[in-house]
């Protein structure tokens, strides 16, 4: 009986040690699930401090566009009153041609140094109305230039 209480008590040291290391590689897989864990708070912290800059740039962002808009509709009420400075433009210009033809109607009947002289009046006011003839063409490449920039932008938004 003796030998089956000292088999019995083996038996209890062996559960025993087993069962202490048992706890402790549960301790210690613990230990690496806490680290585990932690390692994962401080990605998520990380990650909360992204997507705080991240909403802070968008809200520059919105700021900007914002802005850009306003300065988009400015440019086309601008545009807007360009162009109708430059139908008037045109409108004079073609009034000044009419004019133009009057007098060259009214001045070549007359004497032959007379019409030389009105001649070279007509060419040096044709010559004023190229320019300005040029200067329109420029102002509307720059027009066109503008609204093209303006439909752009306005398709990015």
């Amino acid at each position: 009986m003796e030998e089956m209480l000292k088999q019995i008590l083996l038996k209890l040291d062996k559960m025993e040690t087993n069962a202490e290391q048992f706890q402790e590689e549960v301790r210690q897989r613990l230990d690496q699930v806490d680290k585990r864990f932690a390692q994962m708070d401080e990605r998520f912290a990380q990650i909360d401090e992204r997507f705080s800059q991240i909403d802070e740039r968008f809200a520059n962002l919105e700021a900007r566009l914002d802005h850009l808009e306003s300065e988009m509709a400015e440019v086309k009420e601008r545009l807007g009153h360009l162009e109708s400075d430059m139908v008037e433009v045109k409108q004079r210009l073609e009034q000044v041609e009419g004019k133009i033809g009057k007098v060259k109607e009214a001045v070549f009947p007359q004497e032959p140094q007379v019409a030389d002289d009105v001649y070279a009046l007509l060419k040096n006011i044709h010559k004023k109305i190229e320019e300005k003839g040029f200067e329109i063409y420029a102002l509307n490449k720059r027009l066109l230039h503008v609204e093209g920039a303006i439909e752009q932008i306005q398709s990015q938004t």
